[in-house]
């Protein structure tokens, strides 16, 4: 820190806090800086976040979950999965946020029919609906493999 030039001695005392926080690529960029480029705490800010903008975690918004769409073929359980792992994401969701964007990214079949033709009150009651027509989308799976002829060993 001694290459740096500061004016003032507050911001020399928070860039040698902040210098001992940085590691790995962070320390290597600091270190590749010009002497005198750092004049105040204010430029070392603005140029570390240039720098490590595009590192940066965004917090996703609601508009995240209206784009999930469940595929053509993909099976309940698998879009389960992958919406909770985006909502995860989403902390603002409430729970009629989440049913609507779940709802809205599902393929019509008899869950989605279901679920018009009996509204759940909540997320969570969504979900414990969709478990049961997991259940048989796995009972129907097993069925299919159970249907297929074994290949033959010629």
């Amino acid at each position: 820190m001694t290459k740096r030039l500061f004016k003032d001695k507050g911001d020399a005392v928070k860039c040698r806090v902040f210098l001992n926080t940085l590691s790995g690529s962070a320390q290597k960029w600091f270190d590749g800086l010009p002497h005198g480029s750092i004049t105040c705490f204010s430029d070392f800010k603005i140029v570390f976040l240039r720098h490590f903008a595009s590192s940066m975690k965004y917090q996703k918004t609601d508009h995240f979950l209206f784009a999930l769409k469940q595929g053509s073929s993909e099976l309940l359980r698998s879009y389960i999965k992958h919406f909770n792992q985006v909502v995860q994401d989403v902390p603002s969701a409430t729970s009629k946020i989440l049913m609507s964007a779940f709802s809205h990214g599902l393929t019509e079949g008899e869950f989605f029919r279901d679920l018009i033709r009996n509204p759940v009150r909540n997320f969570d009651e969504m979900l414990e609906k969709a478990a049961s027509y997991i259940k048989v989308e796995k009972a129907q799976t097993a069925h299919r493999k159970a249907d297929k002829p074994p290949p033959s060993t010629n």
